[in-house]
């Protein structure tokens, strides 16, 4: 696949990074992958239904546990003010998550009923500590993306699905239930901040006595159009991806979102490993091209025909081979995983194709036009699973989501394209 983004090449270095971060990527997506179809012979659909629901809610939770300001830590053009927003990122995921913490504490029994799920409530305790991880990891993301240091994205990220993978493989033998899968997410993202953190302080350190609290004020209030409209657009954003794994968790049963997390965990793949890798770069060149230039249409086209060529072909193959594969890797039991990932396979193409160039309504700091997107995103996969529930058919609410979800992608990719040529809305 590499050798494929050489021919397509348009700029070495855009490329070289590009394979650096697929390099990384590669191992890690490799690693869950693999042991998947052990996975699913150790744990059982409604295991993974139980891990699905939690990481649904740290997923919504972490949204606001940064404030969202580690999406500005590339906008700064002094790295001393870039950096004083990491340290302000990371200052309020500590206060979030404390506050959060007390949320599960009073409300701990009461979310596990409400989700349909009794036995969640042990697990979400642990729930702050995944976002307070998740919010350090991604200030320490942004600043590697901004000095363009891509192989620490690569190593931190191999540590992080590695060492997750030996412990759910661990907790599945001795019979542990959910617990393996929490557990093995918990230690993959401690042990991956922890890397990550290491490699910054061991070569940006002299940074850290640029860290003032009037720097940290100026910033705060500089970029206060993140908190204000990201929290909002990209918590609804994060609601409505996670939405399927919540509704089909309460209307029907932990397994069926059991059987859904498996067709995401390998439709994911694919998507992570190439149009992750392209979003990462594609952010860190359209960001230096639309400060310079107040444009990035170029760098916009170019990206987007490689994505479209390599995700036609790839979404072809996987909607005719998805209910065979899943039946026969991962045993007969998740052969409905299959059908699942045969209705969803529009939202692996359009998913493929139009997230990595999303970041232009950061970008262009369009954050209240990427607000409006993302409501009207969310109103659209709720009345898709609205007609589900008519039905009383899990498949019928995933063919309405896979319908809406790509409809709304296409709006997304048109208003980003405007934005890319520096026509504003």
């Amino acid at each position: 696949m590499i050798a494929v983004l050489r021919r397509l090449s348009f700029k070495s270095g855009y490329v070289r990074n590009i394979a650096t971060l697929m390099t990384g990527t590669a191992l890690a997506q490799a690693i869950p992958i693999a042991i998947s179809p052990i996975l699913t012979r150790l744990y059982s659909p409604e295991d993974f239904g139980i891990f699905a629901l939690y990481m649904a809610i740290v997923s919504i939770a972490s949204v606001a546990v940064t404030g969202r300001y580690e999406m500005a830590i590339l906008l700064p053009k002094k790295d001393g003010d870039a950096f004083n927003v990491v340290v302000l990122a990371m200052g309020l995921s500590c206060t979030v998550s404390g506050l959060l913490f007390l949320m599960m504490v009073l409300f701990n029994q009461s979310l596990a009923e409400l989700l349909g799920a009794p036995s969640l409530s042990r697990w979400l305790y642990w729930v702050p500590v995944s976002t307070l991880l998740v919010g350090i990891y991604q200030s320490l993301n942004y600043w590697v993306n901004r000095k363009g240091h891509y192989r620490r994205l690569a190593v931190s990220r191999v540590t992080q699905s590695g060492s997750s993978a030996l412990v759910q493989l661990g907790g599945g033998y001795t019979g542990s239930g959910a617990a393996g899968l929490v557990g093995g997410q918990l230690i993959g993202q401690a042990l991956s901040s922890i890397v990550l953190g290491k490699l910054i302080y061991r070569e940006d350190r002299a940074e850290v006595g640029k860290i003032t609290k009037p720097r940290l004020m100026a910033m705060a209030r500089k970029y206060s159009d993140f908190p204000k409209y990201l929290i909002a657009a990209h918590g609804i954003n994060i609601a409505s991806s996670q939405m399927p794994v919540i509704l089909l968790g309460m209307l029907f049963n932990t397994a069926t979102a059991g059987f859904y997390t498996l067709t995401q965990r390998v439709m994911g793949a694919p998507m992570s490993l190439i149009a992750g890798a392209i979003g990462d770069v594609f952010r860190q060149e359209a960001s230096h091209s639309y400060i310079q230039q107040g444009s990035c249409k170029d760098i916009y086209q170019k990206t987007l025909k490689r994505l479209l060529l390599i995700a036609a072909p790839l979404s072809v193959l996987f909607f005719f081979a998805a209910p065979w594969v899943f039946g026969f890797v991962f045993g007969p039991a998740w052969h409905v995983s299959g059908e699942y990932a045969q209705i969803l396979t529009p939202v692996l193409f359009f998913g493929f194709v139009v997230s990595p160039l999303s970041s232009m309504f950061m970008i262009a700091e369009r954050q209240q036009v990427d607000l409006a997107w993302q409501v009207c995103f969310f109103a659209a996969v709720g009345g898709s699973f609205f007609i589900g529930m008519l039905f009383s058919s899990a498949k019928v609410s995933l063919m309405a989501f896979s319908l809406a979800y790509s409809v709304m992608q296409i709006v997304s990719g048109l208003i980003s394209y405007r934005l890319a040529a520096g026509k504003f809305l």
